[in-house]
């Protein structure tokens, strides 16, 4: 069984229809339809993406990203990840809270980490990483 744990860019991608968008878009499509794919998403990320969509304007309600991510296990973030986030932080001071929450989770559930985030790839993570863009 594939484990995915996405990052909020990863989901930006899809929603701003950014490059690597589709690939999110296309996984959710296969989880909705009855692949054995478990996809998770840590409530840290949850925030970012609600975030991000207000600070532009593009007003998206907790109820309409549940909508979007359906088949997307939230994941809140609770001390074990909280304590692997905090060790990411010595990989590169470069990585923010939602990255290292994402990295943790993705950790925690022995998952690939999906994001647009090169940086990830240039650091010593022990977490597989996949880029969506190309």
């Amino acid at each position: 069984m594939n484990k995915i744990v996405l990052d909020a860019s990863a989901v930006l991608a899809m929603i701003l229809e950014e490059p690597g968008g589709e690939r999110v878009d296309a996984l959710l499509d296969s989880v909705e339809f009855g692949s054995d794919a478990q996809v998770f998403i840590s409530s840290v990320n949850w925030c970012e993406i609600l975030t991000r969509m207000q600070r532009e304007n593009l007003a998206i309600s907790g109820e309409r990203l549940s909508a979007v991510l359906a088949g997307v296990e939230l994941v809140p973030f609770v001390k074990a990840e909280a304590e692997l986030a905090a060790a990411f932080s010595h990989v590169s001071r470069a990585l923010s809270l939602g990255d290292r929450a994402c990295l943790a989770l993705a950790k925690s559930k022995q998952a690939i980490a999906w994001t647009t985030e090169r940086l990830w790839s240039q650091c010593a993570l022990d977490v597989p990483i996949e880029l969506i863009r190309t």
